[in-house]
């Protein structure tokens, strides 16, 4: 797994969610909905020296096969979490139960968490509705989309630094090298699974 440089951070995120349900059209429209969607997002870095630009690019063409992880540049903080985890085995749909968060910890809507299963595969997810942790520093949380996986009690939870973790897509990569020499790159990153 590649990681990035921390510095410059991207300057851009464009989340696209990859929704594998559909609408079923007939005498009436009915939504049917799959398991598996996921993320992908396309970021975009500053503008770099050459020194800092050449580092980026190598480790971008290397996650061509061996798949990025990017970490999400976010507006705001989330918080202080504590230490969260999943709270329970054998979870599906859209809420998950969690454990080890900081008492009255507010997981607002609209933030970014990764669940990662214990060989490290990381799912990314947003929360879809506030919640507060209790005083014993537990909570249900929903979220979307819906769980892709049978998460083991103990799985850790990030809130406070989530990433994106998966292969740049497409077919090719490409970058521009201006005469001023100043490199910006983009690249999309797309959830394993």
């Amino acid at each position: 797994m590649i990681e990035l440089p921390d510095r410059p951070a991207p300057t851009q995120m464009e989340p696209t969610l990859l929704d594998y349900g559909s609408v079923q059209r007939g005498a009436a429209s009915q939504r049917i909905n799959r398991p598996g969607s996921r993320y992908r997002m396309a970021f975009s870095t500053p503008p770099m020296e050459p020194d800092t630009s050449r580092k980026f690019v190598a480790r971008l063409l290397r996650a061509k096969r061996e798949g990025l992880r990017v970490k999400l540049p976010l507006i705001v903080p989330q918080g202080i979490p504590g230490t969260p985890v999943v709270n329970g085995a054998g979870q599906a749909g859209t809420t998950i139960a969690l454990r080890g968060l900081t008492p009255g910890y507010i997981a607002k809507e609209g933030f970014w968490l990764n669940i990662v299963e214990a060989d490290g595969t990381s799912y990314l997810h947003s929360v879809f509705e506030t919640a507060v942790a209790d005083e014993n520093g537990e909570a249900l949380i929903e979220i979307e989309p819906a769980l892709r996986a049978p998460f083991a009690d103990g799985d850790s939870v990030e809130l406070s630094a989530p990433w994106i973790e998966g292969f740049v897509v497409g077919e090719d990569w490409s970058w521009v090298v201006p005469v001023n020499r100043y490199i910006a790159l983009s690249f999309p990153v797309e959830e394993y699974q």
